[in-house]
């Protein structure tokens, strides 16, 4: 089975039968949970811990944290904190950028930190395309009768 990851329906932009529609919607619902604003785990360090909680203080407005989502911002987190330990050294040692296993490290962080982007939402076009979304859901659901009758929004 190959072909692209499954999307949320929530953000999917593709037709969709309405049935399954709101079925994928109440699986996914179900799986998600109630959103939450999860705590981050206990054995990240202290600077982990900040760029998780900074992650789910982005996230939280859009209630769309769940328990389940720990995992993927706790890697991200990590990843975030490598990523800048490793871009320090660089900094204080310049000849670093020669040092092939330093890099290796840094490119699988970097890809860990991609997907953790890709998985929680984090760029600014998926931000943008949530926010579409949004939109056009509010759109939608509007009431036909408030507004053939001119009531202000």
């Amino acid at each position: 089975m190959g072909g692209r990851p499954a999307k949320s329906v929530k953000v999917k932009t593709g037709a969709i039968a309405s049935n399954d529609a709101a079925v994928r919607t109440s699986v996914e619902d179900k799986l998600r949970g109630e959103a939450v604003k999860p705590e981050p785990p206990a054995g990240l360090t202290a600077g982990q811990a900040e760029i998780f909680r900074f992650i789910v203080d982005g996230l939280a407005a859009g209630e769309i944290l769940g328990r389940m989502d720990v995992f993927a911002m706790e890697s991200t987190a990590v990843a975030v904190d490598r990523l800048r330990t490793i871009n320090g050294m660089i900094d204080e040692d310049p000849g670093l950028l020669l040092n092939s296993a330093l890099q290796s490290s840094r490119a699988k962080y970097q890809s860990d930190l991609w997907r953790g982007c890709s998985e929680l939402c984090l760029s600014p076009q998926a931000r943008a395309k949530l926010g579409g979304l949004a939109a056009q859901k509010a759109k939608e659901s509007r009431d036909p009768l408030v507004e053939a009758l001119g009531a202000d929004d």
